[in-house]
């Protein structure tokens, strides 16, 4: 079927970037101020009505009214003569909840409120938990796990980590998609997430395009096409598709777009650091979309690894006790593994490991930088340090020749606190490991190194100390964040720990001052990450991927 476009505005760019695939003719509208557009010829609405070499008229706008009334007036008719943009949006699902059970939602913390807060026409028959602290959630009744039969049931798991959940279904012989689906899926139908973009009437003057090339391969094998501090939708599990389904599915295309239209409407913005200072514009501030919208590379460029919680630390601040997987988890950590090597590895040229565990505790993550296709043009090494060791360092680097950046998790400057915040931890091994590391980053084998220091309460007045430590290694950056609950605490806890006030933006006046330090104002290895509140304004208005250009701030020209 042929098709022209009703309105030339940015509605009608982002229709066409995904549904490239349509047999479009032409463009058209009531005024024009040129003959081309987008590569296509524009013929005004009068010269469209009389010429006969399409099917039917696709509107597009942000408010079709007035387009819709005036085809109306020529006698067209909706469905025969035109139809809308949004009409289309529905194609583009290939998952719907079943028709034959019953609805159960496994969760009933922040995930599982998230999704009945943010889904559409969606309420399930009842809610599982298998710690259950109500009787009742969201007007349903709240079961245990061994009080139903699960087989009866299609089961939304909305809990943040799900792989014993998984477990559990598939130990009773339910399938993914089939039986059950992660709560992502239902927010990230693809009809939905294209309704929320394309109709998103703020931009920002940024362009950031890390979503074309970016993937993250999380826990369970879950996937993301940002860092996940900044984006909450997960892309499809790796171990449920093809690698290129998975890339080239619609739901990243629509990601995509979120970023070339310049809506970023999937991304957090108090917490990335391209954000800070930038404040949306309105559509009407801006009519014409004078820039071009880029397509995503044909694989993955960057690969984020973090699938992997075995960790030889227990820190307070991600979990209650040492953890290492074992049994189903293993079995599925190694799948995840194997896939990796086989479909991913040897196609990325900027490899990032490890974004959860530690790289130097888990035989997973040695399986994937020992193995003979490990060795991408960068590597970005994400540690503890503990087992940072002349031994391991030579066994990471052997037969590569990678440009290798390290970035060190430590959170403290005195060893009381650094073995009250990383249990297990020994300071005194860290510090000599870290001294290793400038001995390395001096002489070049490490191309850069980072100092991170996560702020709570029991380690802020630590900051300036720590800048000193850093500035005495001779690191190149000292990267401060504010401490997040990933689910370890409550809310009145986590409300106690934090350095900022309920608004999440604005720190508590106690870490004001600390801020205010002249060590920590006037020091130029020193980011502020997502403490936005004082964070020094980078004057960057286009980023390829953002973690190349969140090293290279500080460290200089790292990547060609």
């Amino acid at each position: 079927m042929n098709y022209i476009i009703y309105g030339i505005n940015r509605v009608a760019r982002d229709f066409l970037y995904i549904f490239d695939n349509l047999s479009i003719k032409y463009l058209t509208d009531n005024e024009i101020s040129s003959h081309t557009q987008w590569g296509f010829d524009v013929y005004e609405l009068q010269h469209a009505l009389k010429d006969n070499c399409y099917d039917k008229i696709i509107v597009c706008d942000f408010e079709k009214g007035e387009k819709i009334k005036e085809l109306q007036s020529l006698g067209l008719k909706y469905g025969k003569d035109y139809v809308l943009e949004e009409d289309f949006f529905i194609q583009l699902d290939d998952f719907s909840l079943p028709g034959n059970k019953p609805i159960a939602v496994w969760g009933t913390g922040n995930m599982a409120h998230k999704l009945m807060e943010d889904a559409t026409d969606f309420m399930p028959d009842i809610f599982i938990d298998s710690n259950k602290s109500s009787e009742v959630f969201y007007e349903r009744k709240v079961y245990f796990p061994d009080e139903i039969q699960l087989k009866d049931y299609y089961i939304v798991i909305a809990i943040a980590k799900s792989a014993e959940v998984r477990n559990v279904l598939e130990n009773n012989h339910l399938k993914e998609y089939e039986d059950f689906c992660s709560f992502h899926t239902i927010l990230g139908r693809p009809s939905e997430m294209l309704r929320k973009t394309i109709f998103d009437d703020k931009y920002y003057e940024l362009e950031c395009h890390t979503m074309l090339n970016h993937l993250e391969i999380l826990n369970s094998g879950a996937s993301r096409c940002c860092c996940t501090t900044f984006v909450a939708q997960d892309l499809d599990n790796i171990l449920s598709k093809q690698s290129s389904d998975v890339w080239r599915s619609n739901l990243h295309k629509i990601m995509c777009l979120s970023i070339e239209n310049r809506t970023y409407s999937f991304c957090d913005k108090n917490m990335c650091p391209l954000f800070v200072d930038k404040s949306s514009r309105k559509k009407a501030e801006k009519k014409s979309i004078d820039w071009d919208y880029k397509n995503m590379s044909d694989t993955p460029e960057v690969l984020a690894l973090g699938y992997d919680p075995s960790c030889n630390l227990a820190c307070t601040t991600c979990r209650k006790s040492t953890y290492f997987v074992q049994g189903n988890d293993k079995k599925t950590v190694d799948a995840i593994t194997s896939l990796i090597k086989a479909e991913y590895l040897e196609k990325c040229k900027f490899l990032i490991l490890a974004g959860d565990g530690e790289v130097f505790a888990s035989p997973a993550y040695k399986a994937i930088y020992e193995d003979p296709k490990c060795n991408p043009e960068y590597i970005r090494l994400l540690t503890n340090g503990i087992l940072f060791t002349p031994r391991n360092w030579a066994a990471f680097k052997a037969n590569k020749t990678s440009k290798i950046m390290m970035t060190v998790s430590i959170d403290a400057a005195t060893a009381e606190s650094y073995e009250q915040i990383r249990c297990n931890g020994n300071f005194e091994v860290l510090k000599k490991n870290m001294v290793f590391a400038s001995k390395l980053r001096k002489k070049g084998e490490l191309s850069y190194l980072r100092f991170n220091f996560v702020v709570q309460k029991k380690n802020y007045l630590e900051m300036a100390s720590f800048v000193k430590w850093g500035e005495k290694l001779g690191v190149d950056e000292i990267f401060f964040t504010k401490i997040l609950n990933w689910g370890t605490y409550s809310k009145e806890e986590f409300a106690e720990i934090s350095m900022m006030q309920e608004d999440e933006v604005t720190p508590k006046p106690e870490l004001i001052e600390v801020l205010n330090d002249p060590i920590i104002k006037n020091s130029t290895i020193v980011d502020l990450g997502t403490i936005q509140y004082m964070h020094k304004l980078d004057e960057v208005n286009i980023v390829e991927n953002y973690y190349k250009w969140e090293l290279e701030k500080r460290g200089g020209k790292l990547f060609q």
